[in-house]
């Protein structure tokens, strides 16, 4: 009887102890607690940089900061390399390996670290994979001669520190193409947790894409998605956290994006948001940090009332003559708007209200007022803003693949010339706000999606790299876009707030499109000879790009018949010998 009492009192002593330290998620709470890690790059050789970048995610694991996590997720591509590559296994085979030490240690150490702390954890690799005699996965690309393949992999640890889920990487980036492999089919990944969320995740590229990006969110009817990424940023429609919270609001999803820092590289730019509640918290910065971002996400199920933000009070509106803004984070320029049909709009406007049209079938309202700066602005440089509007496929995603996007935007320049657009002044150059924008209104109606693949969202950038806020905006979709992609769309994105700087304000749009992209790569050309460019002809009355939507886009039957020499070349390649 005194041994039972004696355990009794240290069961009370443990639960004491453990509720002291964190609490756990329950599945019935409105909440989960999440954390997203923005870290920056290491130096050394290949194997230093992983033991450093590793000690450095252990760490954080199990820091006081950490502890009360439910999630933590890490960036993609700095944690290791093709020296440390290391075996992944798939989430079905109930691998831990903390203790099933057949995996590089790096992957052991932080298993534990993750069993230790109890907390779920997102990790981004190269994983190796034997492929020689046939052996692995079917990818798009031959075997190499040593016999053993790469890929760029999630993979998601428990609070067991047991693998319970892998995602292999559908959409490299560039040089990306030479060294990792591509699976023929895309990964789908899904893991349940502990407390009641289903996550998908995917990475980087990824998101610009419908497999299995969107895939997940139509088909699946997942609302948390995990997204680690190495981002290269574009202006003026495709930095970090302007594509997050914008996918995220477009998707109406929660979403955890973990970025690496190096600003100078163009990478930097991490968040957790709410979909169209908004986002949490986020960073994007000048320089490089080791930074834990952490928020209490709303659930969501089915019963469950919608999540709203904290209500904040903001500051009365003053106008300012300068502001802060970032120079230091390295940019690409979206070439895209060089075709866009663009007006450029006086220095010292005021007032426009303008319909443009690209071609006969897209066109944007536009309605902005601006009021004078009331004092001395002679000594400043301010930028110049053009209004544009684009309906067509002869675009790409950052150089990289083909793309189909229909765009009504208002966005900077440094001057009067289009290819000036796209930049910020460098940090020698004073820049003014000259006017203050008091009202903007864009709207346009977006083509239906005839195969079901579109994506509208908001696209908005300040002079600090981060979008406007969702309290300071009205978007409205008239009828509401996600489900009823086979209609077209009226869209009205109506800034509510006075701005002092804006660098974009844009209704942005992603059609998927099925046109291929080889790459430059041998093994992805029709009969291993020349490119083939493939472009699709405009139905009768259309612009000659060829728009997206109801009236264009359907591929015609010499590109049925490219796609199927593709494809029959592909299962050569891939099929095991």
């Amino acid at each position: 009887m005194r041994m039972i009492v004696k355990l009794r009192h240290l069961l009370i002593l443990l639960a004491v102890c453990v509720a002291g330290t964190y609490q756990l998620s329950l599945p019935d709470d409105p909440t989960y607690y999440a954390g997203v890690v923005e870290h920056s790059v290491a130096e050394g050789t290949p194997r230093e940089q992983t033991s450093i970048i590793s000690n450095a995610f252990r760490t954080i694991i199990e820091s006081a900061d950490a502890r009360d996590l439910d999630i933590i997720v890490f960036p993609e591509h700095i944690l290791n390399n093709r020296e440390t590559a290391t075996f992944v296994p798939h989430g079905s085979q109930n691998v831990t390996p903390c203790y099933a030490t057949d995996f590089e240690v790096f992957l052991v150490e932080l298993s534990c670290a993750a069993r230790s702390s109890g907390i779920y954890v997102v990790l981004n690799v190269v994983e190796k994979e034997l492929c020689a005699n046939g052996a692995g996965a079917a990818t798009l690309d031959p075997c190499p001669a040593t016999g053993v393949r790469h890929f760029n992999t999630n993979v998601v640890l428990d609070r067991r520190g047991r693998v319970v889920s892998r995602y292999r990487k559908t959409h490299l980036w560039r040089a990306e193409y030479y060294s990792i492999s591509v699976l023929v089919e895309p990964d789908v990944a899904i893991f349940e947790t502990d407390f009641g969320v289903t996550f998908g995740h995917f990475i980087c590229f990824d998101m610009l894409f419908y497999d299995p990006a969107m895939r997940l969110v139509h088909e699946r009817n997942i609302t948390d998605i995990i997204y680690p990424t190495y981002w290269f940023s574009e202006l003026p429609f495709l930095t970090a956290v302007q594509l997050q919270e914008g996918w995220a609001f477009g998707n109406d999803v929660n979403l955890l994006a973990a970025d690496a820092s190096h600003p100078s590289g163009r990478t930097t730019g991490s968040g957790i948001y709410a979909g169209r509640s908004g986002r949490l918290t986020a960073t994007i910065n000048e320089m490089p940090v080791r930074l834990l971002l952490k928020a209490h996400v709303p659930k969501r199920r089915p019963g469950l009332p919608p999540y709203q933000l904290p209500a904040q009070i903001d500051p009365i509106f003053q106008p300012l003559l300068e502001t802060p803004r970032y120079t230091k984070v390295a940019t690409y320029r979206d070439y895209n708007v060089d075709i866009f049909t663009s007006v450029l709009l006086e220095a010292d406007f005021v007032n426009v209200s303008q319909r443009l049209c690209h071609g006969s079938n897209f066109c944007c309202d536009f309605q902005v007022q601006r009021q004078a700066f009331a004092g001395d602005t002679s000594d400043l440089q301010a930028y110049r803003y053009r209004l544009g509007a684009y309906l067509g496929n002869e675009t790409t995603l950052i150089r990289v693949d083909r793309s189909e996007q229909a765009i009504c935007a208002l966005f900077s320049c440094l001057d009067e010339e289009i290819q000036s657009c796209g930049y910020v002044f460098p940090e020698s150059i004073r820049v003014g706000n000259k006017h203050h924008f008091a009202s903007i209104r864009i709207g346009g109606t977006f083509p239906a999606a005839p195969r079901g693949r579109r994506l509208i969202m908001p696209s908005t950038l300040d002079g600090l790299f981060m979008p406007v806020a969702v309290a300071h905006y009205n978007w409205t979709e008239t009828p509401a876009a996600a489900p009823h992609p086979e209609q077209a769309i009226r869209v009205d994105l109506e800034l509510l707030r006075p701005r002092n700087d804006l660098l974009t304000f844009a209704i942005w749009s992603n059609y998927y499109t099925e046109l291929p992209s080889t790459h430059n790569l041998d093994h992805l050309q029709p009969h291993g000879g020349a490119p083939v460019t493939v472009t699709s002809s405009p139905p009768a009355g259309a612009p000659a790009t060829a728009p997206v939507g109801g009236s264009g886009m359907a591929i015609t039957s010499t590109l049925s018949l490219v796609l199927a020499c593709l494809l029959s070349h592909l299962w050569v390649k891939v099929s095991p010998t």
